[in-house]
């Protein structure tokens, strides 16, 4: 499912495209989806820039599942976002 969303919000944001045109961070806690060996190599082939927060990081994790849930309102569930400008 991971997998399938990065894609769809990718297409949704930057178009039919298999790189990114800019460096995007992308920032997970170190749950098994996330560090899966087929989620890396997408987000590796994609030009991702992963970023992981440190194991048992309280503070880390908050700004991860912060950032998922920003991500997951504004570009997965809501709103339109037709390209990289908007």
């Amino acid at each position: 499912m991971v997998q399938d969303i990065l894609v769809e919000s990718i297409e949704k944001r930057f178009g039919d495209t298999s790189i990114l045109p800019i460096e995007v961070e992308w920032l997970t806690d170190n749950s098994s989806c996330y560090i899966a060996d087929e989620t890396r190599q997408l987000t590796k082939s994609i030009s991702f820039k992963v970023c992981t927060t440190p194991v048992r990081s309280p503070q880390s994790n908050g700004m991860a599942e912060a950032f998922v849930k920003t991500f997951k309102r504004d570009y997965v569930y809501v709103n339109e976002r037709p390209d990289a400008q908007q």
